[in-house]
């Protein structure tokens, strides 16, 4: 199962990082340049999606009707 979540993007106004945050998940993460933060934000969505089946919790979804970026993101079979 892939599911698509929409990524919004700010930079810091004090480190110039890139932030790239996942309101469906409640999660953001940060880098020096755009394919740093994409690369760091996909690593922390399979470890919040995985953290979630373990404790049984659902895997939030995201209506995706918004235009935008989104970050798609494959379950393990055992989490879908």
């Amino acid at each position: 199962m892939t599911l698509s979540y929409r990524v919004l993007f700010s930079r810091d106004p004090a480190t110039k990082s890139v932030v790239a945050e996942i309101p469906a998940l409640g999660i953001a993460d940060h880098g020096a340049d755009l394919p740093e933060t994409l690369d760091r934000l996909r690593d922390m969505v399979s470890f919040h999606l995985e953290c979630l089946h373990q404790e049984g919790k659902p895997i939030p979804r995201d209506q995706g009707e918004e235009e935008g970026l989104y970050l798609r993101v494959r379950l393990p079979a055992h989490a879908a």
